[in-house]
């Protein structure tokens, strides 16, 4: 018997399926609809999206953190936690290789499924994304997650805008939107720190739970801050994470972020043991986004 109880929370976002730099799964089948001669719809077959190189590298690193985390986890149970703009939606046009609704949905499914095909996986949390690139109003992950829960009735399958995950008594924030680290080298994260150091005094003042980890998304830029709020000996911490994308930057992104040297895209996991947050893990890698040139 287990002297212990362990969980991994492991935790995605940004994939922007149907852009040209999106989490594209090799595996993803599109029918090709056809009518026949009495006029009614028919599949004729099946086909196969071509991956750009960049799609390549980026389905290899991600097929590796999954193997990365199951290999964490160690048989123990392990909660999956999605964090919204699983699609590019059609707005901004440039780079976009997809441009409806339902091809970028299911791009989403295939993405998702080798998650929850670990045998571990006990439950998934979908958080809702940007209404530009999820088509307003959290269509992507709303239809996701219908189809995914027919798909795997064993687990539980939720979506949400904001969550307080309760996991073992460890309070984990989680919300798309947030803000980003700051823009300067020697100031980088205290936005994130001001930002979460007002949601724990929120809970504070409450008298709620002061949540042990804050996480968001939507900002492209791996960032973490544990962050300390005292009132003389009286202590609180939370953990803040702005999580990395699993996509490559556009140009619209590009612009954004004042054209950044450097990028990285991966998935972050946290290991709960007895009620505590143990260790996190960054499972990441890091892009050049200069080209260098000998003049």
């Amino acid at each position: 018997m287990k002297k212990y109880n362990r969980t991994i929370i492991a935790i995605r976002g940004d994939t922007q399926g149907g852009y040209a730099g999106g989490l594209l799964n090799p595996d993803t089948l599109l029918p090709d609809i056809a009518i026949d001669d009495a006029g009614e719809n028919i599949i004729e077959g099946w086909r196969r999206l071509e991956l750009r190189p960049v799609q390549q590298k980026l389905w290899e690193w991600h097929k590796k953190y999954i193997k990365e985390v199951s290999k964490l986890s160690e048989g123990d149970d392990i909660i999956f936690v999605e964090m919204g703009d699983l699609t590019q939606g059609n707005i901004f046009k440039d780079d976009l290789d997809v441009n409806n609704l339902n091809t970028q949905v299911v791009i989403s499914r295939y993405n998702t499924m080798p998650w929850l095909e670990l045998q571990n996986l006990k439950s998934a949390y979908f958080v809702t994304g940007t209404g530009v690139h999820v088509w307003g109003e959290g269509s992507t992950e709303r239809l996701l997650t219908a189809q995914l829960k027919v798909m795997y009735p064993h687990i539980k399958i939720k979506i949400n805008d904001h969550y307080m995950l309760d996991v073992d008594g460890v309070h984990l924030d989680v919300a798309h939107h947030g803000p980003g680290p700051g823009i300067r080298n020697w100031t980088y994260g205290n936005v994130l720190e001001l930002y979460a150091k007002s949601i724990m005094r929120d809970s504070i003042d409450l008298q709620e739970p002061v949540p042990d980890a804050i996480i968001r998304a939507h900002k492209h830029q791996f960032t973490y801050r544990p962050v300390i709020h005292q009132v003389r000996n009286k202590m609180w911490e939370s953990k803040v994470f702005i999580t990395p994308p699993m996509c490559f930057i556009g140009s619209h992104a590009l612009k954004v972020m004042n054209s950044p040297s450097y990028m990285g895209v991966g998935v972050l996991a946290l290991e709960i043991i007895n009620g505590k947050i143990h260790a996190w893990y960054p499972f990441n890698n890091y892009v050049d986004l200069r080209t260098k040139e000998i003049v």
